[in-house]
């Protein structure tokens, strides 16, 4: 009778974490990925140095770094952010939905127009898309959703 209870709790455990399945992605490996994409270059800007905070209430990520005009010489801090996206066909949690939360010119200076329009549009276009991980692929593809934690990813499957 003891072992058929013990067999019991043993095969709802393992019942239940089939359809359960979860995969915990620690910040670090996500801030040594997200570290690896940089310096990101477009139309003459340069976006290095990247931080990242995790935002659990909000479920998104902030990202904050500096920016660079090759052409004016002018920098800044940075700092957006971004809900994450299962990208299926790649297997990948890519950045999505990028919302621009600050741009500066240096000790908190306001930036010219053309200069935040630039910077506008490449801050939107490179990050979009952009992965920050890629699940192995023993886990599969059918991810049921993304929970963001303090100090983790979490990967429902």
């Amino acid at each position: 009778m003891f072992l058929k209870v013990i067999a019991a709790i043993i095969i709802g455990f393992f019942s239940q974490s089939i359809y359960a399945l979860s995969l915990s992605i620690p910040k670090s490996i996500v801030d040594n990925a997200i570290s690896k994409k940089f310096p990101k270059e477009k139309l003459s800007i340069a976006l290095d140095k990247p931080t990242t905070k995790f935002i659990k209430d909000s479920q998104k990520i902030e990202l904050c770094g500096i920016w660079l005009s090759k052409i004016s010489q002018h920098k800044g801090d940075f700092c957006i952010d971004t809900q994450l996206n299962w990208n299926k066909s790649k297997g990948n949690v890519e950045i999505s939905k990028v919302n621009i939360l600050k741009i500066t010119l240096g000790e908190e200076k306001e930036i010219s127009n053309a200069l935040a329009a630039t910077l506008n549009s490449t801050l939107l276009t490179l990050f979009d898309g952009t992965s920050i991980y890629h699940a192995p692929e023993i886990i599969g593809k059918n991810l049921e959703g993304i929970e963001i934690t303090d100090s983790s990813l979490r990967l429902k499957f």
